[in-house]
């Protein structure tokens, strides 16, 4: 009888995404992880035992070796999850901590289940996120949105340089775009407005930022995110 064929899927979680931002300072490399740590658990079937495992990860784009925790997900049909639930630095793992329930703690810190939205902002953000799909899956041309939110908050103040020097096309637009980021910004709600200002203008890390508010873990990954969502809406208005 042929042997069962299992599709194994890694699910790189919010708090995995977290845990790197904050040792790294850079976006997670989830294309990366996942292609590598599929075929490492592709490899080892019938030698993963229960629903946890971890691994050591050569990082390139850091040069680093971490480790990855997974915990078995759903199953849909031939296919399983896996999902990625934290990283950290390989030597900072230790027998101690795993045996005495720190690390299974660390990993299982879930988001601030008392945490409540706008309704109005949830409605609008879901339709947002349903329009890119559409725009993504026709390949509309143009630069999408986000990308130039992204690009406008990430040298925030080396952009509001730029566009005080003045005198070319590019500084003039530069300047417009970035008066209307403030105006935008300053339409957000409080807590969504101390979160872009904290990690865009004053450059606070997430971690510290998360202390600020009292989130647990991702929850401050999760906000950055929704926050982020607004101000596309509110930019995407522009006349």
């Amino acid at each position: 009888m042929a042997a069962e064929i299992v599709i194994n899927k890694v699910v790189v979680t919010d708090e995995a995404r977290f845990d790197y931002e904050c040792l790294f300072g850079q976006p997670i490399p989830k294309a990366d992880i996942k292609r590598e740590t599929e075929e490492y658990i592709d490899g080892r079937v019938g030698r993963i035992n229960g629903f946890y495992f971890r691994i050591k990860y050569l990082d390139e784009q850091t040069d680093e070796m971490l480790m990855l925790f997974f915990y078995k997900g759903k199953r849909f049909g031939k296919m399983q999850l896996w999902e990625l639930a934290g990283v950290c630095r390989a030597d900072e793992w230790t027998r101690e901590l795993e045996d005495d329930g720190q690390i299974k703690l660390w990993l299982q810190s879930p988001l601030d289940p008392k945490e409540t939205t706008d309704w109005v902002w949830d409605l609008r953000i879901r339709e947002a996120e349903q329009k890119r799909l559409i725009e993504d899956e026709y390949g509309k041309d143009g630069k999408k949105t986000m990308a130039v939110i992204q690009d406008l908050l990430k040298n925030y103040k080396l952009n509001k340089a730029k566009a005080a020097v003045g005198g070319t096309v590019e500084s003039k637009r530069l300047k417009e775009d970035m008066e209307f980021i403030d105006v935008c910004i300053a339409a957000l709600d409080d807590e969504a407005q101390a979160i872009i200002r904290g990690l865009y203008i004053e450059g606070k890390s997430m971690s510290k930022l998360g202390n600020q508010f009292g989130y647990c873990k991702a929850a401050i990954y999760k906000k950055k995110n929704r926050a982020l969502q607004m101000l596309e809406i509110l930019f995407a208005s522009r006349a």
